[in-house]
């Protein structure tokens, strides 16, 4: 939603709002940005890592049919572990891609904020 806004210059910066509703700085502004993209770095880096859990876990009971001979066993177990990690790495994609383009809006956003704080410490 943020980049059709952002296409069609409808979109107003939440960094630029929180500046004039707060009167911070730039060091105050980076930090509320890292603040804002805490969670997507979270999903990104922990969905590998619970993929792989998730792909542990039906990894016992598929070696316990190998060793009973169950091929319908091994294979529908294989497949939830295999869907699992696939899932996960699909999700943790989507995360970062997303935290990818935010940050760069954001960062662009906090110079938009410093050239204008520059502009008027200059005319003042």
């Amino acid at each position: 939603m943020e980049a059709w806004q952002r296409r069609r210059g409808v979109h107003r910066s939440p960094l630029i709002a929180h500046r004039h509703r707060t009167g911070c700085g730039s060091d105050d502004l980076e930090l509320w940005i890292m603040k804002r993209l805490e969670w997507l770095r979270v999903v990104a880096r922990s969905a590998p890592m619970l993929g792989l859990v998730a792909t542990m876990i039906p990894m016992g009971p598929a070696l316990l049919a190998l060793i009973r001979n169950d091929a319908q066993g091994i294979g529908e177990n294989l497949t939830v572990a295999f869907s699992a990690v696939i899932l996960a790495l699909v999700a943790a994609s989507i995360a970062f891609f997303i935290l990818t383009f935010r940050r760069r809006w954001l960062l662009e956003d906090l110079r938009a904020v410093e050239r204008s704080l520059a502009e008027a410490g200059g005319a003042g």
